[in-house]
């Protein structure tokens, strides 16, 4: 009886120890895979929170800064007979969510400045076409500069007599702003030193300025508990001191109007 050969073992093949790398790259790329989408979503959220964070400004601060380009009318130079129609500021988002009483406060506050910011380019016109005074807007506030050369002599605090008239008539637009509301009247210089019996510094100049423009608000009928003077001497230059129309642009006076913010109450 023949017998079969017998079948030679197969070799043992050695056990294989880097089976893990396989588990650890699938490991990886799942990591991968949910950074990636934590990722996206965060940016996705930062998106949303900017959008809310720009609807809150705006609600709270009405319209970004910017300078009025006052529309020629038949009638100058009188404050207070102005009408210009003042269109309601939007309601986003985040103004729908105030509470009712402060999302009122606001949007009263915003079209006073609005309504004052149009009367106010309107009277100025000739002299914003001569760059001799600017009418500007910031958050809840309103900002008018003017040449010192168009309210006082050189050197001195006593406003010219066009110059008086002159404010006489913003003031007309300030007497019955709303309680709450702030002006500051700051002086300002350029940097060439003064030294007489009445005005040792610069600084003291600027600042008898602010006074005095102060006083004929007062006098005209403006409350006195929303009025501030400042005086910053040559110490807040806008242009470069080294030249006639640089030191010329750093004299000025300005009026601020702040508005009351309802949040910071």
């Amino acid at each position: 009886m023949a017998t079969l050969p017998k079948k030679k073992p197969k070799p043992h093949k050695p056990e294989n120890h880097e089976r893990w790398v396989i588990s650890y790259a699938d490991l990886l790329t799942l990591l991968l895979a949910t950074f990636v989408v934590l990722y996206a979503s965060s940016q996705h959220d930062r998106h949303k929170e900017d959008e809310v964070a720009q609807s809150f400004i705006k609600a709270f601060h009405g319209m970004p800064p910017q300078v009025m380009t006052p529309t020629p009318t038949g009638s100058r130079g009188v404050l207070q007979h102005q009408d210009s129609a003042v269109p309601k500021p939007e309601e986003t988002p985040a103004a729908s969510k105030l509470p009712k009483s402060m999302a009122h406060q606001l949007s009263d506050s915003m079209q006073t400045l609005q309504a004052m910011q149009l009367k106010l380019s309107a009277l100025f016109q000739p002299m914003i076409e001569k760059h001799q005074v600017t009418v500007t807007s910031e958050p809840l506030t309103l900002i008018v500069q003017l040449d010192a050369s168009v309210l006082f002599p050189s050197g001195e605090a006593d406003l010219k007599p066009e110059g008086a008239a002159l404010l006489k008539q913003v003031a007309a637009g300030f007497v019955n702003l709303p309680a709450g509301f702030r002006i500051v009247v700051q002086g300002y210089t350029d940097n060439q030193p003064i030294a007489t019996a009445q005005f040792p510094s610069n600084w003291s100049l600027s600042a008898e300025r602010a006074v005095t423009v102060v006083a004929l608000f007062v006098s005209s009928g403006v409350a006195g508990k929303q009025l501030a003077a400042e005086g910053f001497g040559e110490f807040s230059p806008l242009a470069d001191n080294g030249t006639d129309a640089g030191r010329a642009q750093n004299r000025r006076v300005v009026v601020v109007v702040h508005a009351p913010d309802p949040s910071q109450k």
